[in-house]
This record gives C-alpha cells, structure tokens and sequence, in this order.
C-alpha cells in the first residue's frame, strides 16, 4: 500500500510533468533518478514510456519486490 501511495503522491504532483520530461531525456527513473537502461522484456519497457520508472522501481511497486525472469 506504501508503494501505491508513493506512485500517486509522485504521478499527482504538481511538477509532474517537468519532472517526466527530464527522466524521459535523462534516460532516468522518475521515482529512484537512478539510469533506466536495461528492461526485463518488451512489456517493462513499454511501461517505461508510460511511467518512466525504471526495472527495479517496477519490480517494487507492481511486484512486491519479486524480480519476474
């Protein structure tokens, strides 16, 4: 529930779509700022486009935690 809360706290700011913008340019998460170079697969990536967060923040917030593959 943290996670979830997290997500909404950060997709509902203010500085949304500033912040979006730069990770999408930097190559960046929008949640940890830390390089999102490298997807698990072609769905991880697509989520990337829509949310800008990188493998490890989606493995935490849609997964638990779990790595998936």
């Amino acid at each position: 529930m943290a996670k979830t809360l997290e997500l909404l706290e950060i997709f509902s700011a203010t500085k949304y779509r500033s912040s979006y913008t730069n990770a999408k340019a930097g190559k960046t998460c929008i949640r940890c700022g830390k390089p999102a170079k490298a997807f698990r697969d072609a769905s991880a990536r697509l989520e990337y486009k829509v949310s800008a967060l990188c493998q490890r923040c989606q493995d935490e917030c849609f997964t638990g935690g779990r790595h998936l593959g």
